[in-house]
């Protein structure tokens, strides 16, 4: 393992840096035991960090002495090893504040070197596999795991990520959580960790009875047909994968397994007979594959599950009866089966759930969904498509407190309504964090995200009737005479793009704190952005648009636009070959721009991308539907018209293509 070493005055600042100057001077021993704590660093950057974070606030000379005796035994003990920098780390392992916080820890080297983790899912393992106890009270256990991954973060375990969402793990701190893990290289097996290698077959054990946790996602395995004994294995992570079978003896002795993890196995269609043996599984991850049905003949088996996530499983044709997991905390069906009443009821049966992600178009179904207060408060991710909700409008209900993100796509919705009774007791979306609106017919403005304090992400586009984001008319109706609440202090990406009536963001100048990027294209009315000179508070601000735009938008105060860095998109063409050192910049410059420009556009596709199949064969439906006869209300009809829908033809093969 190559690792870059810092000369000793590099070391001693960076350790200044990270031990401070009040530890320091507490008392006058301390400076020179400091010294030497640094030289047994061996001038790694990461050891001189994780050490100098974990003797902050030591005031005392007997732990600066202590510290200096734990390195000199540690590297002592372990000085034949060919790295002797893990043993030197090993001393910020072993200040880390509990065993859970070690555990956690050990965890995300389950990764594979320099992957980007979403935090989301370090917190469900952590919450799922019991490390951190959700039972009592899960939410509580989501912050506290948020907290340690916080914590890891300030002690230089972990790097957290620009945007906020993602950590990573240094290479040297995933050699000492892999170190630890494997009771330092005593047992090697504990942990199998052999992500992205591209493997094509499940690797040779030596002794299976020792794996703890074993990770073999992103690796090229079609098929498994072994039938191993794992009394010991808790953790199995084969997602991203070939995987089309695994056959029922892989799962016959795994009796401790809590935590399955077959995530984005495209070819998977059918879930493996084997899975009902699991007794201790807790946590079943089935998004993206080709699932067709859902066994819960089997599932009810798992008294335990608690977590099952059927995201983005387009093909799944039913899930009846699935009230039946009565132990079910979380239910993820976001972009996957379409939320209908019988699917409300029965999740009305789920005593313990605490979250939820839905998809669908029916309106008078969502109303029904809106309508409980307790399913309501517990759905995370909403996505509206092809909702025809007309003049009615959709609810948002009050106690959708809970609710990270909403998607709106190809949808008529005239108003998003929300409960306005009083200010005090007005919807506070204090978890919303993402809005995705494209191709929505009737709205006009979205007014209603002055509840939504943390919002981070807002994209909006092609939708021809929004004439304003924030009405200033429409807020003053909505506070009733309060004053108005500041919206979007920790917006970080604004993406508005081809809104033909959009005039106005806000009404003045806002405070954008936290704003990264401003992108907007396609809207000819806006000429005037609520900037200040004050609005980017430091931040560098970036406004990317069409070059004539970025030149004819107006600014209230003078020297206002030099605040901030414009980048307008050139029209000409790149020549083919830069012509010097300077055109080569302005090239990489360009592509960078790009990049991040078309960031929203690959996301929001890689959102619809399992719909599509769906929705050629619901066109294909709706060519052979029978005129409704009567008259019925417009909800109603619509209703009966999804209801009649349900029933898709498979999708077929490649071969008869």
């Amino acid at each position: 393992m190559e690792v870059t070493c810092l000369g000793a005055d590099e070391a001693w600042d960076l350790f200044r840096e990270k031990v401070g100057e009040v530890t320091l001077e507490s008392h006058p021993d301390i400076p020179a035991l400091a010294r030497i704590v640094v030289e047994r660093c061996r001038g790694s950057p990461l050891a001189v960090s994780v050490i100098g974070v974990a003797m902050a606030g030591k005031s005392l000379v007997q732990e600066w002495r202590y510290a200096i005796d734990a390195l000199t035994l540690s590297a002592a003990k372990f000085s034949g090893m060919e790295d002797e920098i893990l043993p030197v780390l090993k001393f910020s392992y072993d200040s880390l504040k509990d065993e859970r916080v070690k555990l956690c820890f050990q965890y995300c080297a389950l990764f594979r070197k320099g992957e980007h983790i979403w935090k989301d899912h370090l917190v469900e393992y952590w919450v799922d596999e019991g490390i951190i106890d959700g039972k009592e009270d899960r939410y509580r256990a989501e912050e506290e795991c948020y907290d340690i991954i916080r914590y890891l973060v300030r002690a230089c375990l972990l790097a957290d990520d620009k945007h906020g969402n993602t950590v990573s793990m240094p290479s040297l701190a995933r050699e000492l959580a892999l170190w630890v893990a494997s009771n330092f290289g005593e047992e090697k097996e504990n942990f199998i960790v052999k992500p992205n290698e591209k493997l094509g077959e499940v690797p040779n054990v030596k002794d299976w009875g020792q794996v703890s946790r074993m990770s073999l996602s992103e690796n090229k395995i079609k098929k498994i047909s072994c039938s191993p004994v794992c009394p010991k294995l808790r953790t199995l992570l084969l997602g991203y994968n070939n995987l089309e079978k695994i056959s029922s003896g892989f799962f016959m002795c795994m009796p401790n397994l809590v935590v399955l993890d077959l995530a984005a196995n495209i070819g998977l269609r059918e879930l493996p007979d084997g899975i009902s043996r699991l007794i201790s599984l807790q946590y079943l991850d089935l998004s993206h594959t080709d699932i067709k049905q859902l066994p819960l003949a089997s599932l009810k088996e798992l008294k335990r599950l608690q977590h099952l996530n059927l995201e983005f499983t387009g093909f799944l044709k039913e899930i009846a009866g699935i009230s039946s997991l009565s132990n079910l905390q979380v239910l993820k069906l976001y972009a996957s089966f379409d939320l209908d009443i019988n699917l409300v009821e029965e999740l009305q049966l789920l005593k313990h759930l605490k979250v939820l992600t839905v998809s669908g178009g029916d309106a008078y179904v969502w109303e029904q969904l809106m309508s409980n207060p307790r399913l309501a408060s517990c759905t995370r991710n909403m996505y509206f498509y092809e909702c025809e909700a007309g003049e009615t409008g959709i609810s948002i209900a009050a106690t959708s407190s809970r609710l990270e993100d909403l998607t709106i796509y190809e949808s008529n919705i005239r108003e998003i309504k929300i409960d306005q009774s009083s200010p005090k007791t007005m919807c506070n979306f204090q978890f919303l964090v993402k809005v995705e609106i494209s191709e929505c017919q009737g709205l006009q403005d979205l007014t209603w995200l002055l509840f939504a304090p943390n919002l981070g992400w807002l994209d909006v586009r092609e939708s021809p009737q929004i004439e304003e984001i924030i009405s200033e008319e429409k807020a003053a109706r909505f506070m009733n005479g309060e004053a108005t609440m500041m919206p979007f202090l920790k917006l970080k990406h604004l993406d508005l793009a081809y809104l033909d009536q959009l005039s106005s963001i806000y009404w003045s100048p806002l405070s954008f704190p936290c704003l990264m990027k401003i992108s907007i294209f396609g809207c000819p009315n806006l000429w005037k952005l609520p900037l200040g000179s004050s609005s980017a508070n430091g931040c560098n601000l970036v406004i990317h648009g069409e070059e004539e735009w970025i030149e004819e938008l107006q600014w209230d105060e003078e020297g206002t636009k030099e605040q901030f860095t414009l980048k307008g998109r050139k029209s000409e063409p790149v020549a083919a070959y830069p012509q010097n050192q300077s055109e080569l910049e302005l090239l990489r410059k360009r592509v960078v721009d790009l990049e991040e420009e078309n960031r929203s556009i690959k996301q929001r596709l890689e959102r619809i991308e399992r719909f599509l199949w769906q929705q050629q064969q619901l066109q294909q439906a709706r060519a052979h539907q029978q005129p409704t006869t009567g008259m019925l209300p417009p909800q109603t009809v619509i209703h009966q018209q999804r209801q009649s829908q349900r029933t898709l033809p498979d999708m077929p093969s490649k071969s008869n293509q």
